[in-house]
């Protein structure tokens, strides 16, 4: 704001915490679009750029219900608190997954990962220190929860063993894959997203109409389409190469 730029193009960590800082910018004559996670009504961000994260957590649910046949017990390690795009992963997911597949009983959903791959991996330990031996699949809702998931799987032995499906892309979760110690993983098509923010906020600066809500599309990558032409230009995109 004191730099008097045109405008901000912002991806909120905390859904709350930055309501006022887009309420200021407004009232400096400074437009926001908002990208990749939500901030809480009412703010004035002339946009918001996403992932329909609630479809992404469907997407888990139904590749859940494949993994175990339609009947089984599941855990799901939330991220953090305050953080909207995963808290309506984990809301589809649980949604999505009591409607299509009611024979699959969530066994725990309060428990959070925290923002990194360290404090996920020991939360992850802590829940497969009660639950190892009862469960047969595991969802979680963001890149680091899925890593420090799948590092405490693989510490314990138990790796390939449960149907596990993640969120988000990495390198690293493609040898999982392959090996079938990850049951699959939804990705968001983060270049599209960071594309079609700036593109939006340009338009809206340049007076032309812009849309209140941009879905930037999301799928679920599983063994069988990883090396289909559409999974391939998300996951190694033309600009990263």
């Amino acid at each position: 704001m004191s730099q008097r730029v045109s405008g901000l193009v912002l991806a909120p960590l905390d859904s709350r915490a930055l309501v006022r800082p887009v309420e200021e910018a407004w009232r400096s004559g400074i437009p926001t679009v908002v990208f990749d996670s939500a901030l809480e009504a009412p703010h004035p961000a002339i946009s918001f750029v996403a992932t329909d994260n609630e479809e992404g957590g469907r997407l888990a649910a139904r590749r859940m219900g494949e993994l175990l046949g339609g009947r089984g017990t599941v855990l799901m390690l939330r991220y953090q608190e305050g953080s909207a795009a995963t808290e309506d992963r984990e809301r589809g997911f649980l949604t999505e997954l009591k409607a299509a597949h009611p024979a699959v009983k969530v066994i725990s959903s309060d428990q959070y990962a925290g923002a990194t791959r360290d404090t996920a991996k020991r939360a992850s330990e802590n829940l497969l220190n009660r639950f190892a031996d009862s469960i047969d699949g595991i969802f979680t809702p963001n890149e680091s929860s899925t890593a420090g998931m799948l590092l405490a799987l693989q510490d314990i032995g138990r790796a390939g063993k449960v149907g596990f499906v993640g969120f988000d892309y990495s390198a690293l979760f493609l040898e999982p894959l392959r090996k079938g110690e990850l049951g699959g993983f939804v990705v968001q098509n983060p270049v599209n997203m960071g594309y079609l923010s700036v593109k939006t906020m340009v338009d809206h600066l340049q007076k032309r109409p812009v849309p209140k809500v941009v879905d930037t599309g999301v799928m679920m990558v599983t063994l069988a389409n990883l090396n289909d032409a559409s999974v391939q230009a998300v996951i190694n995109p033309p600009e990263a190469r």
